[in-house]
């Protein structure tokens, strides 16, 4: 049975507060309402409501709406309520509940508001809070010292590791043959010293005899020179002697010669005799041989003159020599200081042998590359087979021990007041948000971040703005704050001091 044809002429849908207050309004011809079936009314209604806009019919037009069967289906929208004002003549009772309950509620959470903004404003009295805060460690970056070869790696990252217990094993061949060539230049420094000091040993005790000996040829030259002195001088005295004697004889044989000749002058004229004549000529020759025999003792006289005079010069270049050589035992003493500064420079070259045949020695320990610390290994670069040089770094141990790892917390210059050594704090971890770990506060810094910048700050020059300053706060953990090890260095915190526990 089909449903008869609406009577209104034309029908005025308002439109929800969704169409933004737009009405909407469907208007039919007079002439073509009868023909209008139900069908098209509600194909009609069904596009309005298409197009996002809640529809109502006004009351007056829901009035004029006839409703002849059970058939007949009135136009309402799901999403429309009924008025508030109708609600309220129909519920009062209804509308007084709903506002005492939200009177109520209001007031709650005014309650609630005072009282957490309360408990804030106290903890804020009580409790000084930084995020600018960061956990870190003593991280152990190790090196090679050696310039070798990687031979086996025998750790992997994130193993944890002993103190003395070996990483890397490096190899050098060369390493080897090093220390034998020190050992071997060590052995020949030792020879040399004992040479030096068997030389200053046996100078010191042979050099007082030498000079004793040199002393006593000295003298017994001078001796020599003296009396070889002596005999030139008795030689030419007897030179002297013989000279004056060939001067008499000399004058023996004018005096015989001058006879000769007056006795043969006479015994010419007959005026003496033979005999007288005879005995005048043997006197003059006999003079004549004395006189010859005395030139012949003069010339041997100077003869034994020129031999003591070579005799005395023999023992002068004697003495001169025995002073020379008093003159070389006596620096013969002092050859021995020399000689022991040649033994002290013979130790020294002992003693740098031994540095080196230690230095050698050192590195060959060297290629057994051993952590210095208990904690776990992190960027580990070496791999086998790879050519290390000295200062390249390998690896990298971080100890995770509670004791070794700190907190490094910055806070602003108008939170300084309130911190002190000693304070407790909670920290925080972003990494671990369900736990907090306590810690205390072991040093502040004694100027604040800025300062110890690369360029710090020159508020003298430019424009002056106030900009809040960070100051370095030290915080160590608690023991056994950590059993787990799950702090790392690095990770982002949350500091809370409590500035009411002072353990000033």
């Amino acid at each position: 049975m089909k449903p008869e044809p609406l009577t209104n002429n034309s029908i005025q849908l308002e439109s929800s507060p969704v169409s933004n207050g737009k009405k909407t309004q469907l208007e039919r011809n007079p002439q073509q309402s009868s023909q209008t079936t139900y069908e098209d009314q509600i194909e009609s209604t069904s596009s309005i409501a298409s197009e996002g806009n809640e529809t109502k019919l006004k009351p007056n037009e829901q009035k004029n709406l006839p409703i002849k069967n059970e058939d007949t289906v009135t136009f309402k929208d799901p999403g429309l309520e009924e008025d508030p004002q109708q609600n309220q003549e129909k519920n009062p009772l209804k509308s007084l509940v709903k506002r005492g309950l939200m009177l109520l509620i209001t007031l709650s959470l005014f309650g609630v508001g005072g009282l957490w903004g309360w408990r804030w404003w106290q903890f804020g009295q009580t409790h000084v809070t930084t995020d600018n805060a960061q956990i870190q460690g003593h991280l152990s970056p190790i090196s090679a010292k050696i310039s070798a070869t990687v031979q086996q790696v025998l750790i992997e990252d994130g193993d944890p590791v002993e103190a003395g217990q070996i990483l890397i094993i490096l190899e050098d061949q060369d390493l080897n043959l090093k220390i034998q060539q020190a050992q071997a230049n060590l052995r020949a420094a030792q020879a040399h010293l004992k040479t030096a000091r068997d030389t200053v040993s046996v100078t010191r005790q042979t050099n007082p005899t030498q000079v004793q000996q040199a002393q006593s040829k000295l003298a017994s030259s001078q001796s020599a020179v003296s009396a070889e002195q002596a005999n030139v001088h008795q030689m030419q005295a007897k030179v002297e002697t013989e000279q004056a004697n060939v001067a008499q004889a000399q004058t023996l044989v004018n005096k015989t010669l001058a006879d000769f000749r007056r006795y043969e002058f006479l015994y010419e004229q007959g005026a003496v005799s033979a005999q007288q004549f005879d005995t005048a000529r043997a006197a003059y020759e006999d003079a004549r041989s004395h006189l010859a025999a005395t030139n012949k003792t003069v010339a041997q006289a100077q003869a034994e003159v020129k031999n003591a005079q070579a005799q005395l010069k023999q023992a002068q270049a004697q003495v001169e020599a025995a002073r020379g050589q008093v003159a070389e035992t006596q620096v013969s003493g002092q050859t021995v200081t020399v000689q022991t500064d040649q033994q002290q420079e013979a130790q020294a070259q002992v003693e740098q042998a031994k540095a080196a045949l230690a230095l050698a020695r050192q590195q060959l320990k060297y290629t057994l590359i051993k952590s210095p610390i208990k904690g776990t290994i992190g960027q580990l670069t070496a791999q086998m087979g790879q050519k290390v040089q000295p200062e390249q770094p390998l690896l990298s141990v971080v100890p995770l021990q509670t004791e070794r790892v700190y907190v490094q917390a910055n806070f602003k210059e108008t939170q300084l007041g309130k911190l002190h050594i000693g304070q407790p704090a909670d920290i925080e971890v972003d990494a671990y948000p369900q736990e907090k770990f306590h810690a205390t506060i072991a040093g502040i810094s004694p100027a604040t971040g800025a300062s110890f910048a690369l360029i710090p700050p020159d508020n003298a020059t430019g424009n002056f703005n106030k900009v809040v300053q960070w100051v370095p706060v030290r915080l160590v953990f608690n023991r056994n704050a950590d059993p787990q090890h799950k702090l790392r260095p690095g990770l982002n915190v949350k500091v809370t001091v409590n500035t009411a526990k002072d353990k000033r």
